[in-house]
């Protein structure tokens, strides 16, 4: 997993006026693993299609979507000291 300056550069959010709950899961999901490559290669979606939905110019498939929410959480059980 990658953090910090360059997972954040490659994973750009949305303008305010487009985001969304669609748009910020997708984001701290893409935070998460490190990149768009590998939430693409994680979701099996084309990295195109994918910042189409991260700069939200388009919204998800809610299969996507969901995708996205897991990965959330899942990161969320495993940092120490998280709500459960």
């Amino acid at each position: 997993m990658r953090t910090g300056a360059s997972a954040t550069a490659d994973c750009p959010p949305a303008p305010p006026a487009r985001e969304t709950t669609y748009v910020r899961a997708l984001h701290h999901a893409c935070l998460v693993l490190g990149g768009l490559a590998q939430l693409a290669s994680h979701l099996q979606v084309s990295e195109y299609a994918l910042n189409t939905w991260l700069e939200g110019r388009e919204e998800p498939p809610e299969i996507v979507f969901l995708a996205a929410v897991e990965i959330v959480l899942l990161a969320a059980e495993r940092t120490p000291g998280s709500a459960s």
